[in-house]
C-alpha cells in the first residue's frame, strides 16, 4: 500500500474518532446539564472545577500528546461542563479581551459570564454583593512581585481567595489579511500599543495605530477590515473571524502572572495547599521574630513574607505571609491560633492549592 493510501486511511479514521469525541463530550454536558437541575432544590454550594481530577487524567497519559496541551483541553471541558451546572458570572480586574478576561476564560470556559471591572476592589465588590460568584485578579507578577492593590483590596474585604494559578501572556497580530505586508490599520489600546512599540515602528512602519479602549474592540474594528489588523491576546481571535498572523510581538516578551481566585466560602483542603494571611505586629524589638517563630516551631514552612504600608496608619506596615498547610491542618491551626493572638491585626486571605 503506497503512502498516500495510508495517510488518507489515517485521516478517515481520525474523522470517526472526532465523532466519538464528540458524543462523549455531549453525553459530559447532558449529565453536567442534569446536575445543575438536581442541585436546585440543595442548598446553594458553589465549588471550583477540580483541578485535582485534571492533573489525575494527565499523569496517566502516554507521551504522544505534551502534557501542557492535555490541561489546556481538559481545562476547558471541565470548565465548560461546570457553568453548565449552574450559571456563573466571572468578575476581573481589567479590560473586556484582555489578559485578565483571558486568564478567567482559561479557568471557566466561554460559557461563563463575565464582567470587566477597573480595579481589584471592584471586581472583589462584585462578589461580595453577589452579582458575580468569584473573581479574578492578578495577584504576583513576574516583574513585581505582589499587587499591593489587590493584597489591600482583600484585606478590606469580606471574601477569601479560593484558588489561584499562573499564566503566560503575550500579544499577537490578527487580522483577515493573509501576511503583515497587506496590513495598513492595527487597532490596539493605548498599553498594548506602548508594549509593543519597537514591533510596530520596526516591522511596520507604514502602519497607522488606531487607539481603541479595550482589546475586545480593536478585534471588532478588525474584523470588518481585511486591511486592519488588531493586537490581542489570541484567546478572542476566532470569534471575530481573525487569524493570527503574527505572534507574540510584545516587545518585553512573554508576561507572567499569578491570579488569584476569589469567592465567599473558603476553600476545602487539597493536602497540597497554600495559606495567605495579613499581619501587623506592636512596635517592639523581637516582635515580629516571635510571631514567625511560632510557624517553625510547629515545622510549618513560609514560602513568602513581604511588608506593604497600612491604609490605617502612618508608617505603620502590614506583612503578607504565605505558608505551606491549608487553615484545618493541625500544625496550621495551632500556628495560626497563637500568630492571632500576638499581632496586632491578623487576616487569613483564603487557602489556594500549590503549583
Amino acid at each position: 500500500m503506497d503512502g498516500k493510501r495510508q495517510i488518507e486511511e489515517h485521516r478517515q479514521e481520525i474523522g470517526k474518532l472526532d465523532v466519538q469525541l464528540l458524543a462523549l463530550i455531549e453525553k459530559r454536558a447532558k449529565l453536567s446539564k442534569r446536575i445543575g437541575e438536581l442541585q436546585k432544590g440543595l442548598p446553594s454550594l458553589v465549588t471550583l472545577p477540580d483541578r485535582g481530577q485534571i492533573e489525575q487524567l494527565v499523569a496517566k497519559a502516554g507521551s504522544d500528546v505534551p502534557k501542557e496541551a492535555l490541561r489546556e483541553i481538559f481545562r476547558e471541558i471541565f470548565a465548560t461542563c461546570f457553568s453548565l451546572e449552574a450559571p456563573v458570572t466571572v468578575a476581573f480586574w481589567g479590560a473586556d479581551g484582555g489578559f485578565a478576561h483571558a486568564a478567567a476564560r482559561s479557568r471557566f470556559g466561554v460559557a461563563a459570564q463575565y464582567t470587566a471591572s477597573d480595579g481589584a476592589g471592584s471586581a472583589l465588590d462584585e462578589v461580595m454583593r453577589q452579582r458575580a460568584s468569584y473573581a479574578v485578579v492578578p495577584f504576583e507578577t513576574k516583574t513585581d512581585g505582589l499587587v499591593q492593590s489587590t493584597i489591600g483590596a482583600l484585606t478590606q474585604g469580606d471574601v477569601k481567595i479560593v484558588g489561584s494559578f499562573d499564566s503566560t501572556m503575550n500579544l499577537q497580530l490578527a487580522s483577515k489579511a493573509s501576511s503583515v505586508a497587506e496590513v495598513e490599520k492595527v487597532f490596539a489600546t493605548a498599553k498594548d500599543h506602548a508594549h509593543c512599540e519597537r514591533f510596530l515602528s520596526g516591522e511596520m512602519p507604514g502602519a497607522q495605530v488606531v487607539d481603541v479602549k479595550t482589546p475586545q474592540a480593536a478585534c471588532q474594528m478588525a474584523s470588518g477590515d481585511p486591511r486592519s489588523a488588531a493586537l490581542v491576546h489570541e484567546t478572542f481571535t476566532a470569534e471575530f473571524g481573525l487569524e493570527v498572523i503574527r505572534r507574540n510581538v510584545r516587545d518585553s516578551g512573554d508576561e507572567r502572572v499569578r491570579y488569584a481566585i476569589v469567592g465567599t466560602r473558603p476553600s476545602s483542603r487539597t493536602g497540597s495547599d497554600m495559606t495567605g494571611l495579613v499581619v501587623s505586629v506592636d512596635d517592639s524589638p523581637g516582635a515580629l521574630h516571635g510571631l514567625l517563630k511560632q510557624f517553625a516551631d510547629r515545622g510549618v514552612n513560609l514560602t513568602k513574607i513581604q511588608s506593604r504600608p497600612s491604609a490605617d496608619e502612618t508608617w505603620q506596615y502590614l506583612f503578607f505571609i504565605e505558608v505551606q498547610g491549608h487553615p484545618t491542618d493541625r500544625a496550621v491551626v495551632g500556628a495560626l491560633e497563637e500568630v492571632r493572638r500576638q499581632a496586632k491585626f491578623f487576616k487569613v486571605l483564603g487557602s489556594y492549592q500549590s503549583g
